[in-house]
């Protein structure tokens, strides 16, 4: 019998020494697959679509501002809305947004993580949620936005949730951020679509606020 429970207590404990080998070895394979996310890195050059693109309506946006301002004798919804745009145009070229990155350069997970959150911080909650979220209130919408509105307000979420995704795709497929949550069995490289994401997100929202300036320009009068 005493023989029995030393050998029983051995295959017990040969089990566990296997378990334990398992567990290890597949945590030592998600550490590596954490450092493999982290070591890649994108480079952005100064020819970069999203980026030129970016910088080239912020440009129009400014000069369409500039020529609203010398208008005189427009309705205070216009105005109203040139305030809102001139904060938005601001925040559009604060640093960290896409427009101040520098380029020619390379960047990690990290760095498009940070490009992701400042565009939540910036555009979403400054320029959309205290600036311009008034377009879905029927009560404050003036009724020279009534038609374009609703396709602002679906462009604004269908853009909010892209960035969403790119930047939880980030957190969870890079060892900057600790998380229980496996995304995937294969190492697979996200940057650089999570970039085009967000850069794409950057570049949707301006054409918003360039469609809004571009309108009250056609509405002011000279």
């Amino acid at each position: 019998m005493k023989k029995f429970i030393q050998e029983y207590l051995k295959i017990f404990a040969y089990t566990g020494l296997g378990l334990a080998m398992i567990i290890s070895s597949f945590y030592l394979l998600i550490n590596f697959y954490h450092s493999s996310e982290v070591s890649k890195v994108l480079y952005i050059s100064e020819n970069d679509t999203n980026y030129t693109a970016y910088r080239e309506k912020l440009g129009k946006i400014k000069s369409n501002l500039s020529d609203f301002s010398r208008k005189t004798g427009t309705s205070s919804a216009y105005k109203t809305m040139y305030n809102k745009l001139t904060t938005c145009n601001q925040v559009l070229n604060t640093d960290g947004m896409l427009s101040q990155i520098e380029v020619n350069k390379r960047y990690n997970s990290f760095d498009v993580y940070n490009l992701g959150t400042s565009f939540q911080a910036n555009a979403l909650n400054i320029c959309w949620a205290v600036q311009l979220s008034y377009l879905t209130d029927p009560e404050l919408l003036p009724k020279e936005f009534e038609d374009v509105a609703p396709l602002v307000t679906s462009s604004v979420n269908s853009i909010a949730s892209h960035v969403d995704f790119a930047i939880d795709e980030l957190q969870n497929n890079s060892s900057y951020f600790m998380t229980t949550k496996i995304t995937s069995s294969t190492i697979r490289d996200y940057l650089s679509s999570d970039y085009q994401a967000i850069a794409s997100s950057y570049n949707d929202f301006a054409d918003i606020v360039l469609g809004l300036s571009e309108m009250i320009n056609r509405g002011g009068n000279d």
